[in-house]
């Protein structure tokens, strides 16, 4: 159902309208949004903008590194597995974490830790509070014979500081495997550009409107990565408007009170000189 969340506001300035939700799958939703009015080029700009933003600026949790007992070469097998090893980080890139700790910097830990013969699925991971699994039906591995399936599997977001530099070493078998994560969870986005007549006091003219459409994985629904990116492009823009205030403060204050710089003062402080 259309749904307009800025009836109340002033009608010459942008508004956005919810125009559709669709849940396709567990990890395929769909939403789209419409923005109007809009003067010439700015619905371009807003897409142009917003896409960049949907894509790198959200954050997600994802399994980066599995550790195994009782693997015997890099990817092979291990005893008692049906899969190789090179199938299970598979499975495992393609399980998708719902989180709900924003800003973390440090990984957490989950474990898969059972006795065979039986199937593992992402139901059997035990997992840290804040992390939840959207589909525990994936399958991971077909353990066949009575053995221990033991995995120890990290945990990281894409604002993890150690992140690169742990995608970049290369792991010995006994340490485990990195996970190729994917951490963006839009699948797609896509807009159209309507061109209206708009009245306003002057008269008509034409104004431009945006439908945006955003297709994500489910763990971040469409409106909440509108909102987030919209939010992440905000605050790029503020950072730019306080350096603005800060630089007139600062004119302001010279002009009040000048810099007066003293024979006291050495220019270079760690060799003392006076000038």
């Amino acid at each position: 159902m259309e749904k307009n969340y800025n009836e109340n506001r002033d009608n010459r300035l942008p508004q956005w309208q919810f125009l559709e939700y669709r849940e396709i799958e567990k990890d395929f939703v769909y939403g789209k949004f419409s923005i109007a009015p809009l003067k010439k080029g700015e619905a371009q700009f807003f897409f142009s903008t917003l896409r960049k933003s949907l894509y790198n600026a959200i954050e997600c949790a994802s399994f980066t590194h599995a550790k195994f007992i009782d693997s015997t070469h890099e990817l092979r097998n291990i005893v008692g597995v049906q899969e190789s090893i090179s199938e299970i980080l598979f499975h495992f890139n393609q399980i998708k974490l719902k989180s709900n700790l924003d800003g973390l910097q440090g990984p957490l830990y989950a474990i898969i830790d059972l006795q065979g013969p039986r199937n593992v699925t992402a139901l059997d991971i035990q997992l840290p509070p804040g992390i939840s699994i959207l589909d525990t039906s994936q399958k991971i591995a077909t353990v066949t014979e009575p053995v221990r399936f033991f995995v120890e599997l990290m945990i990281e977001t894409n604002s993890s500081d150690s992140l690169q530099t742990r995608r970049e070493m290369e792991f010995p078998p006994e340490d485990g495997y990195a996970i190729d994560a994917v951490f963006t969870p839009i699948r797609n986005v896509s807009s159209s550009i309507h061109l209206y007549d708009f009245e306003n006091e002057n008269g008509t003219d034409q104004r431009e409107m945006l439908v945006l459409e955003i297709f994500t994985d489910g763990r971040v629904g469409p409106y909440e990565a509108l909102v987030k990116a919209s939010k992440k492009v905000l605050s790029l823009f503020l950072c730019f408007l306080s350096v603005e205030q800060d630089y007139e403060t600062n004119q302001k204050i010279n002009k009040i009170n000048p810099v007066i710089f003293s024979s006291d003062i050495p220019l270079d402080s760690s060799e003392g000189e006076d000038f």
